[in-house]
C-alpha cells in the first residue's frame, strides 16, 4: 500500500493538526513541545520500521523508500526534536503561542520528509514549498519585532522568486523529456542524447539554482544573513540545519538520479556553486559582528564545502556529502542553542567575553561546536570536511580541494575570535541565569554526536547510502 510510505509525514502532520485544534488549551503547559518531541522520535521509528521490509517505490513510482530517504528522514526527525528543546526559552521570553510555533515546525519537517523521499520533480517541488512557507512564517513569529517582520518579507520575496525560477526549470524539463519522473527523465537523456541542447542546459542551470536557494548557495544567499539575524536564534538555528540538509539530499538525488546523463554540465555547474559559496562565506564572515549573521556566512561556505561531494557524480561522493549533512546538522543546531541559551547577549560577539569565567561548561560547549565548524580535530567537521575534500581529489578538481582548504583556515579566524573573547577576556555583562532542562539536554545530545563523529568518522559509513538511480 503506498500509503504506508507516508507514515512519518503522516505522523507529522497529524500531531500538527491535534496543537492546531487544541492550541487554546495548551498555550501555558510544555504539551506542545512534549508532543513534537515524541513525534520526531515516533517519524524516525517509523522511517526504520518502513523500510525494514526493503525498498520500494509507491505513488506511480513518485516516492521512494530507500537507505537514502531513511538516511535523511531520520536526520530530519533528530533536527525537529533539538529545534523543539532549544525553543523553550525563547518562547516564554518573547510570548509567542506554542501550539502554533510547533505546528509549524511540525509541517515543515513534514515537506521535508516529502522532499527527499520524492522520485519526481513535482513532489519534490511540492515538499520543498512546504517546508518553505513555513519557514516564512516561523521568521516572522515575532510579529511586535521590527526586524523579524523585515526579514520575513525579504525571505518571502527572494523565495517566491527562486520558487519560480524552479518551477520554470521544471518545466523546461518537461518540455525536453516528456517526464518529470526522475527515471524517466534518466531515460530520455540516455536515449536521445543532448549534444548542445540549448533548452536542457537552460532547464539544468534553473532547476540547480533553485536547489541552490534552499542551501543558501552562492549567487542564491542573499535572503540568509537577515532571515537569520531576524529570526529566533531557535529558528536560525533550523533553518540552517534542516533547510540544508533537505537542499542537499535534493541537489544528490536529482543530479544522480535524473540528469546523471549530464555529469559533464552538472560538474561545471556544482564546481562554480560550491567554490563561489566558500569564499563568499569565508571572507564576508570576516567583518561580521553579530553572531547570527556571522553564522549565516558561515553556512554559506558549508554549503560550499558540502556541495564537494556531489561533483564527482558518483554514489562515494553522495555519501561524503550525506556524511558532511548529517555533523553539520548537529554542531550547527549546537552553536544556535548556545546562542539561544545566552539570549539577547549571544547575539553579539561582545556578548561572549569572559563567558569561559562565568559559564565554564557552556563556553567549553561553544567551543567544540566552533572548533567543528572549523574542521579541528577531533570533532566530527574535521572528518566531515576531510571526505568531501578528498571526494573532489578523486573527482581531479584539485585547485578546488586546496582552495576549499585555504578557506578553513579563513574561517579559522572568525571562529576562533570567538574563542579568544570567551578565554582571554574579562567579563562586561553580569552572568546568564540557568539553562532550562530541555536546552541543556538538546546542547549536550549535540555535543556527543560531534564529538563521536571525530572519534570514530567511519560510523556513518554503513547508514549513508547514495540514492539508488
Amino acid at each position: 500500500m503506498s500509503l504506508a510510505l507516508l507514515v512519518p509525514e503522516l505522523i507529522l502532520a497529524g500531531m500538527a493538526l491535534a496543537l492546531i485544534l487544541a492550541a487554546r488549551r495548551i498555550q501555558q503547559t510544555p504539551v506542545a513541545v512534549a508532543g513534537t518531541v515524541l513525534a520526531a522520535m515516533a517519524a524516525a521509528l517509523a522511517s526504520v520500521w518502513v523500510l525494514s521490509g526493503g525498498a520500494r517505490a509507491g505513488f506511480e513510482g513518485m516516492i521512494a523508500l530507500d537507505g537514502y530517504s531513511q538516511f535523511f528522514k531520520v536526520l530530519i526527525s533528530a533536527t525537529l526534536a533539538l529545534a523543539a528543546l532549544l525553543s523553550v526559552r525563547n518562547l516564554d521570553a518573547e510570548h509567542v503561542p506554542r501550539a502554533e510555533y510547533h505546528a509549524l515546525l511540525l509541517l515543515a519537517s513534514t515537506g521535508m520528509m516529502l522532499a527527499v523521499s520524492s522520485r519526481d520533480l513535482l513532489p519534490l517541488y511540492l515538499g520543498l514549498e512546504l517546508m518553505t512557507l513555513c519557514a516564512y512564517i516561523l521568521v516572522g513569529i515575532r510579529v511586535e519585532r521590527q526586524e523579524s517582520n523585515e526579514a520575513a518579507i525579504k525571505y518571502f520575496l527572494l523565495g517566491s522568486f527562486a520558487s519560480a525560477v524552479l518551477i520554470y526549470g521544471i518545466s523546461l524539463t518537461y518540455a525536453v523529456t516528456g517526464t518529470t519522473d526522475f527515471a524517466g527523465i534518466a531515460s530520455a537523456l540516455s536515449k536521445h542524447g543532448t549534444g548542445s541542447n540549448l533548452l536542457l542546459l537552460v532547464a539544468i542551470g534553473l532547476v540547480a539554482a533553485g536547489l541552490a536557494f534552499k542551501i543558501a548557495a552562492v549567487p542564491m544567499h542573499a535572503w540568509a544573513p537577515d532571515a537569520y539575524q531576524g529570526a529566533s536564534a531557535p529558528v536560525a538555528g533550523f533553518l540552517a540545519a534542516g533547510s540544508k540538509a533537505v537542499g542537499l539530499a535534493a541537489l544528490g538525488r536529482v543530479c544522480l538520479a535524473a540528469y546523471g546523463s549530464e555529469a559533464r554540465v552538472l560538474s561545471v555547474v556544482l564546481a562554480g556553486l560550491a567554490g563561489l559559496s566558500i569564499v563568499v562565506g569565508s571572507i564576508i564572515a570576516l567583518s561580521q559582528t553579530d553572531m547570527k549573521r556571522l553564522l549565516a556566512y558561515s553556512s554559506i561556505a558549508h554549503a560550499g564545502y558540502a556541495l564537494l561531494g556531489l561533483i564527482a557524480g558518483t554514489g562515494d561522493g553522495a555519501s561524503a556529502t550525506m556524511t558532511y549533512a548529517f555533523y553539520y546538522v548537529f554542531m550547527t543546531l549546537g552553536t544556535f542553542g548556545v546562542v539561544a541559551a545566552l539570549g539577547e547577549r549571544g547575539e553579539t560577539l561582545d556578548g561572549y567575553r569572559g563567558l569561559a569565567a562565568q559559564r565554564p561548561g557552556i563556553a567549553l560547549l561553544m567551543l567544540l561546536f566552533l572548533m567543528s565548524l572549523t574542521g579541528i580535530p577531533p570533532t566530527a567537521g574535521f572528518a566531515a570536511k576531510f571526505f568531501v575534500i578528498l571526494s573532489a581529489v578523486r573527482a581531479g578538481h584539485i585547485a578546488l580541494a586546496v582552495l576549499a582548504v585555504a578557506c578553513s583556515v579563513v574561517s579559522a579566524f572568525f571562529y576562533m575570535r570567538v574563542a579568544v573573547l570567551m578565554y582571554m577576556n574579562a567579563p562586561r555583562e553580569p552572568a546568564p541565569s540557568r539553562f532550562p532542562a530541555a536546552m541543556s539536554a538538546a546542547l549536550a545530545v549535540a555535543a556527543l554526536v560531534t564529538l563521536i563523529g571525530g572519534i570514530s568518522p567511519g560510523s556513518l559509513a554503513r547508514w549513508a547510502a547514495p540514492p539508488i538511480p
